[in-house]
């Protein structure tokens, strides 16, 4: 009984922890690497006074030519400060990275600046950002969020509640901007309301409880948007005539078109940010560039305004392999290479000479990659095969991944279904192990008994007669295209003829899955130990086995087709999840959601899980951290705080 006790303490406190209850405050315990904290806080925890504030030579140039502003009147009345992960960086430097994706060069990057953020590699913990403090009602219906006075956009102009307002009223509630509203911002059926009490305070209230509302905000999302600048382009702002003749001069048709342009910090080097860094030659065939942000909001505990480096530099390329290949020869500084371990021997003996370091980080992806079959695919003899969990289960059943591990990821990845992984609470050892070992007999018995039988030339027939013929959708940058070659291995050796296609970059791969054009893929997806943010697991994103199913549920039923059976019941129970305020019952709720993941198989595990995830970094290049996760949900690698990176010249 007091083992079971003991048990039972444990686990309540580690679902409080992870389910909100327990949220970091303003203040906190302790400073630990990494950590954002607000000026006021950092002086009560350290006892130490910050009361002058430094710039980078480059800055301070500009303010003797009166071209800025001194840098205390540049800072919020209450700056936040960013302990470094190694040490106190110098200024200076230009950051040279390589890719053939704009947003994955640099916003992967630098863009996460919510309203509040993840703190630290645990993925648990809510810190103070725009937002330097909150309420959340006992009910969790309101929050109310308490801005940073004094940030400014890159430009200068002060950051307000109107451009949070200016993106909630302008952006989200204009039909011809935002023709579906996010499902983040809906409860109970009802779009969360949004109100300005005063320059500095936002309050936001739901049709119901919200209890993981601070964790939605912090998921990479961004409601704000420069009203000062992007007012001219909008319908509501602007005349009907002016925004015609300005929408044509682009050469485009729509006004809503123009304001979308206007609105991407990757090619309009005009649109402020309140990011480190900010666009100066946008993105093309030389890549881009982007300058420091001289008002940026955030100072290291010397009082040194960040970030420490000047430039970062993007160079376009055509195969993501010839970046890695320039990092290696010392032409970058830091570079994720992600999950491609075949390369790992290279990168570890080229690292004298190249004079860089490998670190790894650990990834909380489900599975690298994963297989999903379309449910809505839109040939229906295949449409009626994919729906039948046998089939499913026979495809898993044929996937030798243990094989895989050895072969392409140096053992080190978990060969078992994809699942929500520990330590979220939401974890059983169950639902990673259904149909999870390889046994291909099995697989061949199955497909025989749901009538699937080879032919005369040894090949499975559909029911039409048909030869049952599979098209594998893959893409770089990743190890995905070796995996899906042994996959197709496996499965052309029981007989289900099975066609790998690669997509180089990525675009076609994305347009495919979009349109609903394709029958199967490789896909890989994080999912936080809560299930917010983004994720395969509820229909918010990465929904390639679900096609018209997800854009039913992300389009308020208003496209798409409806879901059947347990697929309508995951959408169902991850609403009930959303609003249930008894992190018990949420749990229940969460794992009953998992539970129908691993009985029907929606979603087939390939690569393995927690796959670490590399990057090259330079010996010169400071303040990455060494010990951190990987996951998408939280800004990934912009949540280790670049801005506190620096480069030792």
């Amino acid at each position: 009984m007091k083992r079971f006790l003991s048990v039972l303490v444990s686990v309540v406190l580690i679902i409080f922890l992870l389910t909100g209850i327990l949220t970091i405050s303003s203040a906190k315990q302790k400073v630990v690497p990494g950590g954002q904290y607000n000026l006021i806080d950092y002086q009560k925890i350290t006892g130490e006074k910050i009361t002058k504030f430094n710039e980078s030579p480059q800055l301070k140039v500009l303010v003797e030519q009166g071209k800025l502003p001194p840098v205390e009147k540049r800072l919020p009345q209450n700056p936040a400060v960013v302990q470094p992960i190694e040490k106190i960086g110098k200024y200076g430097g230009t950051w040279r990275r390589y890719s053939p994706i704009a947003w994955y060069g640099v916003h992967f990057l630098i863009s996460y600046e919510p309203l509040v953020r993840i703190c630290g590699p645990e993925l648990t913990k809510i810190e103070p950002n725009i937002a330097e403090r909150w309420n959340l009602s006992k009910d969790t219906k309101t929050l109310t969020l308490y801005l940073r006075k004094g940030i400014k956009w890159s430009d200068g102009n002060p950051f307000t509640a109107d451009d949070i307002m200016f993106w909630y009223e302008d952006i989200i509630l204009n039909k011809e901007l935002t023709p579906t509203i996010p499902a983040w911002l809906i409860t109970g059926g009802e779009v969360a309301k949004f109100k300005k009490i005063d320059d500095y305070t936002i309050e936001i209230s739901f049709a119901q409880p919200y209890p993981l509302i601070l964790y939605e905000l912090a998921a990479n999302r961004n409601p704000y948007a420069p009203k000062h600048y992007l007012k001219q382009f909008h319908s509501r702002y602007t005349s009907k005539e002016k925004l015609e003749t300005m929408t044509k001069e682009a050469g485009l048709q729509f006004w809503y078109q123009l304001f979308a342009r206007k609105n991407d910090a990757t090619i309009n080097t005009e649109l402020p940010t309140i990011w480190a860094w900010h666009t100066t030659m946008p993105w093309g065939t030389d890549g881009i560039k982007l300058e420091r942000n001289p008002y940026y909001w955030k100072i290291d505990p010397e009082g040194n305004q960040l970030p420490y480096i000047d430039t970062i530099r993007v160079y376009y390329v055509s195969d993501w392999s010839i970046g890695f290949l320039k990092i290696m020869a010392g032409e970058g500084e830091m570079q994720g290479v992600g999950f491609k371990l075949m390369d790992y021997d290279l990168y570890m003996a080229n690292r004298e000479k190249g004079g860089y370091r490998v670190i790894k980080w650990q990834g909380l992806y489900p599975g690298e990659p994963t297989i999903m079959f379309n449910q809505t695919v839109k040939d229906p003899i295949l449409r009626k095969i994919f729906r039948d969990v046998r089939f499913r289960q026979a495809m898993s059943l044929a996937i030798n991944r243990e094989e895989i591990n050895q072969a392409l990821y140096f053992g080190l990845c978990e060969p078992l279904q994809p699942t929500i992984v520990p330590p979220s609470p939401l974890y059983k050892e169950e639902f990673a192990k259904a149909y999870a070992e390889y046994n291909p007999k099995k697989a061949e018995e199955i497909l025989d008994k749901i009538g699937l039988k080879r032919g005369p030339d040894g090949w499975r027939m559909r029911p039409d007669g048909k030869r049952l013929e599979l098209t594998l959708d893959t893409r770089q940058p990743l190890q995905w295209i070796d995996v899906a070659n042994m996959v197709a291995k496996y499965w052309n050796d029981i007989g289900v003829k099975t066609a790998v296609r690669v997509d180089e970059i990525g675009n076609l791969w994305a347009t495919r899955v979009n349109a609903n054009e394709h029958e199967v893929v490789t896909q890989g997806f994080s999912t936080n130990p809560l299930l917010i943010g983004i994720s395969s697991f509820n229909m918010t994103s990465w929904t390639a086995w679900a096609g018209e199913w997800a854009r039913w549920y992300q389009t308020g039923g208003k496209a798409g087709e409806k879901p059947e059976g347990d697929a309508l019941k995951v959408i169902e129970l991850w609403e009930q999840y959303k609003i249930t305020i008894d992190p018990i019952k949420r749990v229940n709720l969460g794992r009953e959601i998992l539970r129908l993941h691993a009985k029907n198989l929606w979603i087939i595990g390939a690569g393995g899980r927690k796959l670490p995830y590399i990057f090259l970094v330079k010996n010169n290049f400071h303040n990455w951290p060494e010990n951190w996760t990987q996951d998408l949900s939280y800004g990934s690698q912009a949540r280790a705080h670049p801005e506190q990176c620096f480069i030792e010249q």
